[in-house]
């Protein structure tokens, strides 16, 4: 029998998206389709999810009355080109919804897509670094069908674009870019190999960590993060182990998903400021970026909230109960550490193909990350050149 459907919404979280978690959750997209009014819809999803038997059958074997095309060529850290390509699709095929399946780059580029659909140049016209992203349209209606554990993107107003002429990775942040549905099946995300399995969890704990002890948050994004700490953590080291535990990826894949809700609001801090250029410049998958530079932001941060870093460490499973307060913060460092060398995640930049040359750029270039004022400690550009050379 297959699993019941469950239907979640979060409007306690101030979150408009609604969730509908399960095996064979992505099956409901014909009837949310439906309730959107839409007969024409576009597929978004790059070129390895879009030949997934599912995603092929779900592109042909649409009911009567339903059209879908398919656009398969979002590369990963989708570019401004690929958005406005996208855009121009949907608006020939005359799409009313778009659907986007797969990581962070597919859903971020479907929602970027849904914007240039209804308005041409939209997306280009968003490449001012620290400056507000501007919409005063609707887009088209998104469904968001993840493939991996990791970035949220199906619960957040966040579409992060790579701007091809100057290399640079910019958060695009807009309530307009929230989802209307989320489809979190679990058994989408047994087309992941090891190591992204490994990239994604490390982004969802680093989405996690960082929002809990964000300058923005609040008690309500704490709770939710510290929540999404306590499902991640147990969960992460199963689904590398043995990608066939679907119970292990429905848990990781929820604890994801509630860090995306925290960090809706909080947003991030250190470690995702300083992940933007490594992947910006030398195309390292951002969950990897994460993963290596995520205890080095939480040394770097940890004395400025201790109380909250206690609170991620207990969250970890670190009995912290007869810790001195700043013993317990530290606690949660060593214990992101130990589960990173669990997982097998990259430790230093160097592994990856980041040159140490670059690093002065890098730290030029993510100065003006929105994420840099959420930090809960003070960050100077020099900061960022001694982060990464500790982490090269």
């Amino acid at each position: 029998m297959p699993e019941r459907i469950e239907t979640m919404s979060f409007a306690e979280d101030d979150n408009p998206v609604v969730v509908l978690s399960g095996s064979g959750a992505i099956a409901e997209t014909y009837r949310l389709l439906g309730e959107l009014g839409a007969s024409r819809a576009m597929i978004v999803s790059g070129q390895n999810v879009g030949v997934l038997p599912v995603v092929r059958d779900l592109a042909t074997s649409t009911p009567s009355g339903l059209e879908i095309e398919a656009f398969d060529r979002v590369e990963p850290d989708p570019s401004d080109v690929t958005c406005e390509v996208g855009g121009t699709a949907a608006r020939d095929f005359g799409a009313q919804a778009i659907i986007g399946i797969g990581g962070g780059s597919s859903m971020d580029a479907a929602k970027a897509i849904a914007a240039e659909a209804v308005t041409r140049g939209w997306t280009k016209a968003q490449a001012h670094p620290g400056e507000p992203t501007q919409i005063d349209f609707d887009p088209l209606p998104v469904i968001l069908a993840p493939t991996t554990a990791g970035t949220a993107s199906e619960v957040t107003p966040f579409s992060v674009v790579t701007y091809a002429d100057g290399k640079r990775k910019l958060v695009l942040s807009h309530p307009k870019l929230y989802a209307r549905y989320a489809l979190l099946d679990p058994e989408m995300l047994l087309t992941c190999s090891e190591r992204v399995r490994v990239a994604a969890g490390m982004d969802a704990l680093t989405h996690a960590v960082e929002s809990c002890v964000s300058k923005q948050g609040t008690d309500r994004t704490r709770r939710r993060a510290l929540q999404a700490i306590a499902l991640i953590v147990p969960h992460l080291p199963r689904v590398v182990a043995d990608e066939n535990d679907i119970e292990a990826q429905r848990q990781l894949q929820l604890g994801a998903m509630i860090a995306g809700l925290a960090f809706s609001h909080s947003r991030l801090g250190i470690v995702h400021a300083m992940a933007l250029p490594l992947s910006a410049l030398f195309q390292v998958p951002h969950g990897v970026a994460n993963a290596i530079l995520l205890s080095y932001g939480m040394r770097f941060n940890v004395m400025s909230d201790i109380a909250g870093f206690a609170a991620i460490a207990a969250a970890m499973g670190v009995d912290t109960s007869e810790m001195p307060p700043e013993q317990a913060a530290m606690a949660a460092v060593d214990a992101v550490e130990d589960i990173s060398r669990i997982v097998g995640a990259p430790r230093h930049m160097s592994e990856v193909g980041v040159t140490k040359d670059a690093i002065a750029q890098m730290a030029e270039d993510a100065m003006p990350s929105a994420h840099i004022a959420c930090n809960p400690r003070h960050i100077e550009e020099q900061d960022l050149i001694e982060l990464y050379n500790l982490a090269f």
